[in-house]
């Protein structure tokens, strides 16, 4: 039988993502076969969509529903439950001038103001938790941009959200599986721009942050880190390479990584898939996300590093067109909770 606690593991919430898409139906899944020992639970959405989208999985919705995110209401054995639909009814009406629709639970496969009202209201209350040290570990489910900035027009992602309510100006996307860890040194630029957005500064930033990961979370003594060049070949075209990126892995080395490039793209995650680099950093989004999701599309995981705590989420969106048919594979979002479950209880194995 369950039993209230007093807090002695760590805490790890779960933020439904746009109730739209499939975030709601992985959550279940991913949760029915019952909870770690070494950490507790906290899933933050509407009590209303889950109930509903117990109904499509034909998971039943059981759960301990708290009033408040206060660790030492949870139980042990069960999934802890927060529901937001108020504060997100609020957000609602401040964004739009009306109350939310009554008889609409959530709009399945389709960018909607009242999905986006729940699902920015999740993700705000376990990123300001998250921030506060009330919970160690944040796990978060896909959310829709489109949708988001409906009622955020600034908004342009988990990463800068999160980044920006811990107050952090360093932080990186980080993308992990067992066999191939990249570090992304843009993000989502159109690729014109990326040449123009790279600078020695922001190189070492990303190879210092992808250094003390691998360190301190994954527990590599002497983390092994590749660094990408711009440009086919290596330096054979383009100036970048001399100007900024060898600059900056030069000076990475002398703040103590051992980092290497930079090096032709068209091998680098080659030699890492075979283990010669415990990390790559990647210059632009598709240059180190294709080969990634080639070999770990179920089960790579994307980190945020820089925050204060751990973030994890599955490496794939929303996915409105299968939401609410029982369809949804929660492969990738249960390697999500399993490695962030497995770093915050001290195994730092990937």
């Amino acid at each position: 039988m369950s039993r209230p606690i007093s807090i002695s593991k760590p805490v790890i919430a779960i933020t439904m993502g746009d109730p739209g898409g499939i975030g709601p139906e992985v959550i279940l899944k991913s949760l029915h076969g019952g909870t770690p020992s070494s950490v507790y639970y906290l899933v933050i959405a509407s009590r209303d969509v889950f109930e509903y989208a117990g109904d499509r999985s034909q998971i039943p919705f059981q759960a301990h529903l708290v009033p408040t995110l206060e660790p030492t209401l949870l139980r042990e054995g069960e999934i802890n439950f927060l529901d937001i639909t108020r504060e997100a009814e609020a957000l609602y009406e401040r964004a739009f001038g009306t109350k939310r629709p009554r008889d609409e639970i959530c709009t399945a496969g389709k960018v909607s103001q009242w999905n986006a009202a729940l699902g920015l209201t999740a993700l705000k209350v376990g990123a300001y938790q998250a921030a506060c040290g009330l919970v160690q570990g944040l796990v978060t489910a896909p959310l829709h941009k489109e949708a988001i900035r409906l009622v955020d027009p600034k908004f342009s992602g988990h990463t800068e959200y999160l980044a920006k309510v811990a107050r952090v100006k360093q932080f990186a996307m980080m993308f992990v599986s067992p066999r191939l860890r990249v570090t992304l040194a843009t993000i989502h630029l159109a690729l014109q721009k990326v040449s123009r957005a790279l600078n020695k500064e922001s190189i070492v930033e990303k190879i210092s942050l992808t250094h003390e990961f691998l360190k301190t979370r994954l527990k590599i003594q002497a983390p092994r880190i590749g660094v990408c060049a711009l440009n086919p070949h290596g330096s054979e075209f383009g100036t970048e390479e001399t100007e900024i990126i060898r600059p900056a892995v030069e000076e990475a080395r002398q703040l103590g990584a051992n980092v290497e490039g930079p090096l032709s793209g068209d091998q680098i995650f080659y030699d890492a898939y075979h283990g010669t680099w415990d990390a790559v950093v990647a210059m632009y989004h598709d240059q180190g996300l294709a080969p990634f999701k080639m070999i770990a599309f179920h089960e790579g995981v994307n980190v945020t590093l820089g925050l204060p705590y751990l973030r994890v989420s599955p490496d794939h969106g929303a996915a409105f067109q299968i939401a609410y048919q029982n369809k949804a594979n929660p492969s990738a979002f249960q390697s999500a909770l399993k490695f962030a479950s497995r770093l915050l209880a001290g195994d730092g194995s990937s």
